[in-house]
């Protein structure tokens, strides 16, 4: 029986989610310089359902991180609602003007907006639909002139610009929450790609201990240490990324408690931030084809 190294613990069931991807896309590349799958007793089936758990949790990864748009969300309609009450206080204190052309013109203006005073305590949509009515009614040609008179007709513009960013990003919220909802869990997906690379390994492993012929031990030997390699990369960025985190933790001054998030926004924060993390440390890249 012939001596191979042993494949390390690769501890990849405390990763979050993108270091969790981001390990079994950089696997399954080592395994793809390997061209004889029969070298390694690795069928067919299971090296391609490997590569398909691993595509599947791609994809959820990336519906993820793309429903972490609620921040980015809650911050332009911040925005909107400061600049319609701008308008809406620029109006009002027209109103008090003594020159006759301005306060003719708040007068005009004020009973345009008068049916939207509450519309910045609307839930989302209706906000969203509420601001398009007055936007369309502000920019009448009859309103022209007294937009200009109290100096908001770009203030009005750059609210309609928010008031779409804010549309847009919504939709593609709920986009990203439909298309989470058709995909199967993560959960499930991890622990079935976890049993498959498991296998995948184990099988590796044993073709070693198995192979008779130098060239076959070295190829052996070889995939072994390059995987080997890539779990101490992955393990010392995990160990990284939980050391900036405690660092930053430490850094930030005690706040009273915020109320926790819903799950699902939770983990799509947490996802944008270790994706953030992942991209700022570096990861393993030298694969050697030669070595297969």
């Amino acid at each position: 029986m012939r001596q191979v190294p042993k494949l390390k613990e690769s501890g990849m069931s405390r990763f979050g989610l993108a270091l969790y991807v981001s390990f079994h896309q950089t696997m399954k590349s080592v395994l793809s310089f390997v061209a004889d799958l029969d070298k390694i007793h690795v069928p067919e089936e299971l090296d391609t359902s490997y590569r398909e758990l691993v595509e599947q949790l791609t994809e959820n990864n990336n519906v993820q991180k793309a429903r972490t748009t609620t921040g980015e969300q809650e911050e332009i309609n911040a925005e909107r609602n400061r600049i319609v009450s701008f308008i809406f206080y620029v109006v009002n204190n027209a109103l008090r003007s003594t020159k006759g052309e301005m306060l003719d013109a708040a007068k005009l203006l004020e009973t345009v907006i008068r049916p939207y005073r509450s519309v910045t305590t609307m839930a989302y949509s209706a906000e969203t639909s509420s601001l398009r009515g007055l936007i369309h009614d502000l920019k009448k040609e009859e309103h022209s002139s007294a937009l200009s008179t109290l100096g908001l007709q770009l203030i009005v513009d750059e609210l309609e610009e928010e008031n779409e960013a804010f549309d847009t990003l919504r939709k593609a919220a709920i986009d990203a929450a439909a298309a989470q909802s058709r995909r199967p869990s993560t959960a499930k997906l991890r622990t079935q790609t976890d049993d498959v690379y498991y296998e995948i390994c184990e099988r590796i492993y044993a073709s070693g201990l198995l192979a008779t012929e130098p060239d076959h031990v070295t190829l052996i030997t070889n995939l072994i240490n390059e995987m080997n390699g890539v779990i101490d990369c992955y393990r010392t960025t995990r160990n990284q990324m939980v050391g900036q985190r405690k660092a930053q933790s430490a850094q930030t001054p005690e706040q009273e408690p915020e109320q926790t998030p819903a799950q699902p926004e939770a983990q799509a924060l947490q996802a944008s931030q270790e994706g953030e993390m992942l991209n700022s440390f570096p990861l393993y890249l030298p694969y050697n084809r030669d070595l297969y």
